[in-house]
């Protein structure tokens, strides 16, 4: 069906306004946080894994609450959470690192580090629920305890380092709240105006990889996109990024831990190489971020060449177009 641009200029406005409102929330709610984060004198690393990186997971939590009860919504949540989770690694630190193209993209590697192991460990004990070795109800739910306690580790651990305050902030606690509530309402309604803007063009005749690899893949990654451009070009803040990227993977293992604690998760039905390439790809990571480390003599800050996003940007693609 051929599209006439008079005829569907509602949804060219939607999906201008759909944008504005991921812009303007992405601001609001950093600003707010970092603002938060001053008043209680806490870490960027912190404020990043814990509020940012909440608020910007919250369309998977309503996305996986709304599913897992429907048929096959076992299989619905786990891919869910596995495309979120490898669009964080791709899409968001890839487009991160790459846009920073002659600049390097440097960050606090000492943090982040003392992370890798948990970060591993909960992505392992998620990929044992798609890989459906474990039937007994008793040992899913030990799995979902595991991927609930890998989220409270990592919180306590970002927080050792409390070295790198925020500035001080006269904002009220009012105002601050207001900000981040503001901020993570825009980002939830624009990313799910794509979302439904991406099915109504779909039904217009445009064909499902254009529609997938625009609408949906900005709709479920959006709030995570907005926030790590904000992060990088306005606040300057690359150690954010990284924490909004890894806090919300942890987020979202942790949200499929509670489902398996109140639910009853049955098979997932799925081809077992796609979870075991999330597992790859974060080991990838660590290590080519790991060689950067060593090659810096081991000191604190590295910096990340933006050939590396592109490498984590066509890893992206390729998984979404082929898998």
């Amino acid at each position: 069906m051929e599209f006439n641009i008079y005829q569907n200029f509602d949804l060219i406005l939607l999906t201008v306004a759909s944008i504005a409102m991921l812009y303007y929330g992405a601001d609001l709610l950093l600003s707010g946080s970092l603002d938060f984060a001053a008043k209680l004198k806490i870490s960027e690393m912190l404020i990043s894994v814990t509020l940012i990186a909440w608020i910007t997971s919250l369309p998977e939590f309503l996305v996986l609450f709304e599913a897992i009860n429907h048929p096959e919504g076992s299989t619905v949540a786990y891919s869910t959470i596995l495309g979120s989770n490898f669009a964080n690694l791709g899409l968001v630190l890839g487009l991160s690192i790459l846009i920073k193209f002659k600049d390097k993209f440097d960050f606090n590697f000492s943090i982040f580090k003392n992370i890798v192991f948990i970060s591993l460990l909960s992505t392992l004990i998620f990929l044992l629920y798609g890989l459906n070795i474990l039937q007994d109800i008793v040992l899913k739910k030990i799995l979902s305890i595991g991927m609930v306690l890998g989220i409270i580790l990592y919180i306590l651990i970002s927080n050792k380092k409390t070295d790198n305050f925020l500035k001080k902030e006269r904002s009220t606690k009012t105002k601050i709240t207001l900000k981040i509530i503001a901020g993570g309402l825009l980002l939830g309604v624009g990313s799910n105006l794509l979302a439904n803007l991406g099915l109504k063009l779909q039904n217009l005749g445009f064909s499902p990889s254009f529609v997938g690899s625009i609408y949906f893949a900005l709709a479920s990654s959006s709030p995570e996109i907005f926030t790590s451009l904000f992060a990088i070009f306005k606040y300057k803040k690359h150690d954010l990024v990284i924490g909004n990227v890894l806090g919300s993977n942890l987020a979202n293992i942790f949200i499929f831990g509670i489902l398996g604690l109140i639910f009853s998760i049955g098979n997932i039905n799925l081809n077992p190489l796609i979870p075991g390439l999330l597992v790859v790809l974060e080991i990838g990571i660590f290590l080519i971020f790991y060689a950067y480390y060593i090659s810096n003599n081991k000191k604190d800050t590295i910096s990340i060449n933006s050939l590396i996003g592109l490498l984590l940007f066509s890893v992206y693609y390729v998984f979404y177009r082929f898998i």
